[in-house]
């Protein structure tokens, strides 16, 4: 048998019994497309900056089968080797009803000379999804959504810590905006918010890092699969994932939001609610928790030279109940 057969046997026997592969071993790719019969379907932009998702599954099959995280350069390497951390130890320390919906590892790999892992892909993967818009979610949906994320939360909960939302972006906005007359009722919000929830304390828990509508395969009110966990941590604050969802499925619709006024608005303030009171916290902090996720939206891609998002920030502050900012002008 030659190597490059050894090899593929070798894989097809991983991918078939789902047994993890050999510690340091590293497959090339090709030989688990040729022992699987499978080829790439599609490919996407890993959440994790310089990676890269492969979506494999069988010639002309509307869904993925099989996944391969890759890192396209030396520095994300780091964020495949932690995906893989974050997901073995999640199915040794979760809930089944977690567990059943995180992607598997297969095995190590090389794609090129660049690293990657194979790994199952969660229910509902179909090549091209990440390009449509993602459809409105009903209220069940949400609440699947939320329970997930509760139930996350009380099977990895460590020690309490001061929460941290929007800290770094908060420090990022007032350094480089500090004096600005035109952003200055955005950044008087944004301190007050911060002002409001960083005396509280919540557990740290496992965090997904990019939780969103592309990421959680959600149908009638079930979560069925959570995939892409390269911005995974063990131990992080679980707010980012609750306001991160939100704001992310909020889009340009986030001052509708916070302004509370319509049906969809009333969806998104009732989901995070309702996370905050999973995560012990008060659930009227809500549009704070809105406001300082998307603060760290706006710093991430303000670090990337684009400045829409400071505009929505903007937006969303100004759009504040009349009520509200008026009581926050009265505590300064």
């Amino acid at each position: 048998m030659t190597g490059r057969n050894r090899d593929a046997a070798q894989l097809d026997g991983h991918a078939a019994h789902g047994a993890p592969a050999t510690p340091g071993t590293h497959q090339q790719l090709a030989g688990f497309l040729a022992a699987n019969r499978v080829e790439v379907l599609d490919v996407t932009r890993g959440a994790a900056a310089g990676t890269r998702r492969l979506l494999l599954g069988e010639p002309g099959a509307r869904f993925a089968s099989h996944v391969v995280a890759v890192a396209d350069h030396p520095s994300s390497a780091s964020a495949i080797e932690a995906e893989i951390r974050v997901l073995e130890a999640l199915r040794a320390g979760t809930a089944p009803t977690v567990v059943t919906t995180l992607p598997r590892i297969i095995t190590p790999a090389i794609v090129g000379d660049r690293p990657a892992v194979v790994m199952t892909a969660v229910p509902g993967m179909r090549p091209g999804r990440r390009r449509r818009r993602p459809q409105p979610m009903a209220r069940a949906d949400l609440t699947a959504v939320s329970s997930w994320l509760g139930t996350l939360w009380s099977g990895t909960g460590g020690p309490a810590d001061s929460v941290d939302l929007g800290r770094y972006g908060a420090d990022l906005l007032f350094a480089r905006y500090c004096g600005s007359s035109r952003l200055a009722p955005t950044l008087g919000a944004v301190h007050r918010a911060r002002h409001r929830l960083e005396p509280l304390h919540v557990a740290r828990t496992a965090v997904h890092g990019c939780l969103c509508p592309r990421h959680a395969y959600v149908r009638e009110g079930v979560v069925g699969g959570v995939d892409d966990w390269g911005l995974a941590s063990p131990s992080g604050e679980p707010l980012r994932d609750l306001g991160g969802f939100a704001v992310r499925y909020a889009g340009s619709r986030l001052p509708e939001v916070v302004a509370g006024r319509t049906m969809h608005a009333h969806l998104l303030r009732d989901f995070v609610m309702a996370g905050l009171r999973a995560a012990g916290l008060p659930s009227r902090r809500w549009r704070d928790v809105l406001l300082l996720a998307q603060v760290e939206k706006a710093a991430k891609a303000l670090e990337r030279g684009q400045v829409d998002e400071i505009r929505l920030l903007a937006a969303t502050a100004v759009a504040l109940p009349q009520d509200q900012r008026r009581q926050e002008a009265a505590q300064i």
